[in-house]
């Protein structure tokens, strides 16, 4: 598989491990690591800021413009870091690696963040619906996104599966569903119906 002036894309909802994954990877393949965040408050590729919710609006076509122009400029490799990972132009996307994180324990990393309520509650509902894979088969064929469960799992063992997936000794799917498992959700709504 041809790596080089190509993009692999981590995403997945704020905690679930994105950007220990993407540094670790981008380590392991040699390549530019790049945190599609913090890019766009440097490179101010924004349109407003949200104070409500207490993030930034992307502006996409800056965003797609400055990695086309970093990958051209680079001819290397780069791991994008980003809950928003889709917004990858498709033709310089390898894969897309949506970890996914059992909604309880997404739970208590948020609020060991202490982050407001409203945000904790909209990313909860974020991971148990699979909105991250959800924008990423918008953007991408199915076979360019891949699901990875990280529950329980280090840094190593994910960035493992991944390596194993990209070399063609593992398998790319998708089909994490949160909603099976009843008690959790029930645990969750609680949760969610207190934040309100």
């Amino acid at each position: 598989m041809k790596f080089q002036d190509s993009v692999i894309a981590v995403s997945g909802t704020p905690g679930v491990g994105k950007t220990a994954v993407a540094k670790e990877l981008s380590h392991k393949l040699n390549a530019i690591y790049l945190n599609l965040s913090n890019v766009v408050i440097e490179k101010k590729l924004y349109s407003e800021y949200d104070g409500e919710r207490g993030t930034y609006v992307i502006d996409e076509e800056k965003i797609r413009d400055y990695v086309r122009s970093m990958i051209r400029q680079s001819r290397k490799l780069v791991i994008v870091d980003g809950h928003y990972g889709e917004i990858v132009d498709d033709d310089l996307l390898i894969k897309i690696f949506v970890l996914r994180l059992d909604p309880r324990i997404l739970l208590k990393r948020l609020l060991s963040r202490s982050w407001p309520p409203a945000k904790i509650r909209e990313n909860i509902e974020s991971e148990i619906l699979g909105i991250c894979t959800v924008n990423a088969l918008s953007e991408h064929p199915e076979s360019k996104v891949c699901e990875i469960d990280v529950t329980g799992k280090s840094v190593d063992e994910v960035v493992a599966e991944i390596l194993n997936i990209l070399h063609g000794r593992g398998n790319c799917r998708i089909g994490i569903d949160w909603l099976k498992d009843y008690s959790a959700i029930n645990e969750l709504l609680n949760f969610l119906a207190a934040a309100e």
